[in-house]
């Protein structure tokens, strides 16, 4: 039953990594707005677009992380190890890619402005609000 569950949530929500292509899209857009030195905004977009290879190489991997595991827990005799072994890479890559992600953001902490960074990085409103 737990086994089912952890599929689930990796075929429904994915994985902490997985929703971020959009977010690193977003923020390559906001610095090329925001960060004026060219030199430092070329540095900046290195970042995005490094981490942004490694977050689709990550989900092209997680598919097929995902799809193995699939098939391990169609087959009705499957051993608990069996699908503790299909598990495995799934948990393994994804905090990988969290790792990879905070290193994007200390890069990026150590390349902006005080300035920059709250123009990149705004604050989010709160929750309910306009």
């Amino acid at each position: 039953m737990l086994i089912s569950l952890v599929l689930a949530y990796f075929l429904l929500h994915g994985s902490a990594a997985a929703g971020f292509a959009p977010q690193l899209e977003s923020t390559g857009e906001r610095i090329k707005e925001h960060v004026t030195v060219e030199a430092t905004q070329k540095q900046a977009l290195a970042v995005i677009d490094t981490a942004t290879r490694a977050n689709k190489a990550f989900l092209d991997q997680q598919k097929r992380d995902v799809d193995a595991l699939s098939k391990v827990l169609a087959e009705r005799g499957a051993s608990a190890e069996q699908i503790d072994a299909a598990i495995a890479p799934l948990l393994a890559s994804d905090s990988t890619e969290a790792v990879k992600l905070v290193n994007a953001r200390f890069q990026l902490r150590a390349l902006l402005t005080a300035d920059e960074w709250s123009k990149v990085f705004p604050k989010a409103a709160p929750a309910g609000t306009k």
